[in-house]
């Protein structure tokens, strides 16, 4: 067997988009594959096609959304575990020499990157990184194709049979569930909380339990803005323990929508529909690429938003013609 280490140190969304080659080397009987990743991204490691081992450290020269930068320590810690393993090949999808010196003191003889401004002496070759104009996932197949066992179609996939047993709390058994992630990276690229308070309201009113996702101090928002208006069930984090445990909820959902950010790919790569908010976003390279339905609405800014636009993607994406 040969022993392959899959290395994403960005945030959540580029994971999913890796999950595109380990689909091609997971199809090879003769790989054994694991990944090395954010600690925050770890968990959902084991969705990705083939994955059988994840290693996890926050890089020092990074931080992941709403963490510090992680420890040179920690890091050092996690280099030595995946050393002892005596990987054949690192296939870093991304461009840090950081990363690239890291695999080359674990003493992986054969090392692949995308090529950066600094790493192409560290590695055995640097590909050319896909442009910002491009399909993301179909530009990093193609950067990597000659050290791909197999061609594989330009779309995202997790595997939900790899969840572990998890069940729906009594309150939201036999609902259709609507998941709404209200919140981004930036503010500045959020929609207005009063559009997604709309849109709650009349995807509600056609029968849809709407389940409100984010961390505690963005749905917290929505909490103290609507004291009376949904209850406990409305809202995930008050029950899921972790990102595994959320992203399950997801794949239980009718729709998924969302701004431009790593939960909407990861609901889409499940096999869910979803509806992109790219408020402006990067809408050519960054759209939903997964296996399910899906539909994009770029705008310059926020402002230029509708919920009348937003209601009629969700409810098309959700099998209805109109509302009512």
């Amino acid at each position: 067997m040969k022993k392959v280490l899959l290395v994403c140190f960005d945030n959540l969304g580029d994971l999913v988009f890796t999950s595109a080659i380990a689909r091609s080397l997971a199809a090879d009987p003769h790989i054994k594959l694991s990944l090395l990743c954010k600690d925050y991204t770890a968990k959902l490691g084991f969705l990705l096609p083939g994955v059988t081992q994840v290693f996890a450290a926050d890089p020092f020269w990074d931080r992941a959304p709403n963490r510090k930068k992680g420890k040179l320590a920690n890091f050092i810690k996690c280099l030595i575990t995946v050393r002892e393993q005596r990987f054949d090949e690192a296939i870093i999808v991304g461009t840090h020499w950081q990363s690239a010196l890291a695999l080359k003191l674990c003493g992986i003889p054969r090392i692949f990157a995308l090529r950066g401004k600094k790493n192409s002496w560290l590695v055995s070759s640097a590909f050319p990184a896909p442009s910002r104009t491009e399909p993301v996932v179909q530009g990093i197949l193609a950067a990597f194709q000659s050290v791909l066992p197999f061609k594989t179609d330009g779309f995202t996939s997790l595997d939900p049979k790899s969840f572990p047993s998890y069940e729906r709390p009594d309150v939201l058994k036999d609902k259709n569930i609507v998941v709404l992630h209200a919140f981004a990276g930036s503010p500045n690229r959020c929609a207005p909380l009063t559009l997604w308070v709309d849109l709650a309201r009349a995807l509600t009113l056609q029968g849809y339990h709407v389940l409100w996702t984010g961390i505690p101090i963005e749905t917290l928002r929505i909490r103290q803005a609507f004291p009376k208006e949904w209850n406990s069930s409305h809202f995930v984090d008050t029950w899921a323990q972790d990102l595994l445990q959320l992203a399950w909820i997801w794949s239980e959902a009718k729709l998924f929508v969302g701004h431009d950010s790593g939960p909407l790919h990861v609901a889409n790569a499940l096999g869910v529909p979803v509806l992109g908010l790219y408020l402006p976003g990067e809408p050519k390279r960054t759209f939903p690429q997964g296996v399910a339905a899906s539909l994009m609405i770029h705008k310059a800014t926020p402002l230029e938003l509708s919920i009348e636009e937003v209601l009629r993607g969700s409810l098309s994406l959700l099998g209805q013609d109109k509302y009512g």
